[in-house]
């Protein structure tokens, strides 16, 4: 890079692994996204991850190749990790924003979030993130009505832990925070949590403009099945990070409840649904719920009934009947068995079943009218 140039605002960071990628689509998005901003200020760069810079610029029309910076990395990992952290070394910008190349950026998001960031000091500005399929994304599941200072505890930040929006750069170096490549999916846990631990000023940015997530990619990896400790390697791995002791237990604990929640059980379930379920996996299974369990104090005493239930026909190898009724039990989300814990001290806690579906309920409406401003309703 010509050091005469100055340094933009935002880097925009595209990681892409295959020529199979709609990588136009996204680097059109990434600049629509600055409109707004001015001259200068925003910077498209394209990570070649087992890509040349070549096949990378052969994937774009004439227009766009001039419009990107593209910056080669190495052809190791089979996740956004490797490209990811390559970016963060490599950036000169005051903040960065990802994108996968699968998705897009709405017009003006990026502008958007870095007006807010320089606005309120933001280290860490979290989108809005909308779904082409139908799907509805509730998460962040913050008090009511909140945007401003969220607390990673309070806001239960735990359940969107994707490292979306804009981030600024120095405080990531400060933290040593990074991605994780040594795990299959989940990469972004360990860079978002280093985030929550520090307190940084954390932003919301509610409705749109936002992030798109398509749903016409052939394979995304966090959707492929995994052995089941890998699934939530991720989780169990941050305590090798060295900023993880400082990590409050409040924190620790409403991480780990997202994660036995939304990856463990649905990963028990998928492993039964597919019958290839077995004694092995029992006790496979039974031995991580351990180290999930263990991760932070009353994990257990927040989970909801049912899920205490399937834990206990796992230590105990219950016949595969017995646990695919007590999965699909605990999927009836309106039930005393999925709304209440075992004991009654443990009803009203944050990070309980009955008050996170209350505040999944207020998130559904303010994503609702989110989306439908995304569609211009």
């Amino acid at each position: 890079m010509d050091s005469l140039v100055p340094s933009p605002l935002v880097d925009i960071v595209i990681p892409v692994h295959s020529s199979a990628r709609p990588l136009e689509r996204a680097v059109r998005s990434a600049l629509r996204a600055s409109e707004g901003a001015a001259p200068g200020q925003c910077r498209v760069v394209v990570v070649a991850h087992h890509l040349s810079e070549q096949e990378v610029l052969a994937m774009l029309s004439e227009p766009l190749r001039d419009a990107v910076t593209v910056l080669e990395c190495e052809g190791r990992g089979s996740t956004a990790a490797v490209p990811r952290n390559e970016a963060l070394r490599w950036s000169t910008a005051r903040y960065v924003s990802f994108l996968d190349s699968d998705d897009t950026l709405d017009p003006g998001a990026v502008s958007r979030w870095l007006g807010i960031a320089e606005r309120r000091g933001s280290d860490l500005v979290i989108p809005f993130q909308h779904h082409e399929a139908a799907r509805a994304d509730i998460t962040p599941i913050t008090r009511p009505l909140r945007s401003a200072r969220l607390d990673p505890v309070k806001d239960r930040l735990g359940y969107r832990s994707s490292a979306f929006g804009l981030v600024r750069l120095d405080i990531v170096r400060t933290l040593g925070a990074s991605f994780d490549e040594t795990v299959r999916t989940g990469e972004d846990q360990a860079f978002v949590m280093a985030l929550y631990t520090r307190g940084s000023r954390i932003d919301y940015a509610p409705g749109t403009p936002g992030y798109l997530v398509h749903a016409d990619a052939d394979v995304r990896v966090s959707q492929q099945p995994l052995p089941l400790r890998e699934e939530v390697a991720a989780a169990l791995d941050l305590g090798d990070y060295p900023w993880f002791p400082r990590t409050p237990t409040e924190l620790r604990a409403s991480h780990v409840l997202k994660y036995l929640r939304v990856n463990f059980f649905p990963a028990v379930q998928g492993l039964v649904e597919r019958g290839e379920w077995s004694a092995a996996h029992a006790s496979t299974a039974w031995a991580v719920a351990l180290e999930l369990l263990h991760f932070a104090p009353n994990v257990e005493d927040r989970l909801a009934r049912a899920d205490r239930r399937v834990l206990a026909l796992l230590q105990d190898s219950a016949p595969e009947e017995d646990l695919r009724a007590a999965l699909t039990a605990r999927r009836r989300f309106a039930s005393p068995g999925a709304l209440l814990t075992t004991r009654a001290r443990w009803f009203l806690d944050r990070q309980s079943p009955l008050r996170v579906a209350v505040a999944s309920a207020v998130q559904l409406v303010r994503y609702r009218m989110g989306n439908r401003s995304a569609r211009g309703e």
